[in-house]
């Protein structure tokens, strides 16, 4: 009969145990929701004040006013280093 009963003692207490443990992860998964939410919402602002920032740099944009008020123009080459093949083996 003490088998028995401290077998059902172990049984509640088990149970209990693990009662415990799935409030816990419940609560936690309620509170991960909650953060995901808050996540999705800031990368939407994110993406949202991304794309306000390129229309306001827009680049042609700005080309067109330097040309108009700087008389600047964009080169279509730049070189930034050159060699000479005149001497090709310096080394030597």
């Amino acid at each position: 009969m003490k088998k028995i009963i401290s077998m059902i003692g172990i049984v509640i207490s088990v149970w209990l145990y693990y009662g415990t443990l799935i409030r816990n992860i419940s609560e936690l998964e309620k509170e991960n929701l909650a953060l995901d939410k808050v996540l999705k919402n800031l990368e939407k602002e994110n993406i949202e004040k991304k794309i306000m920032l390129e229309k306001l740099t827009d680049l042609s944009q700005i080309e067109k006013e330097m040309k108009e008020k700087q008389g600047m123009i964009i080169s279509e080459k730049i070189n930034f280093f050159r060699i000479d093949k005149n001497h090709d083996n310096l080394g030597e």
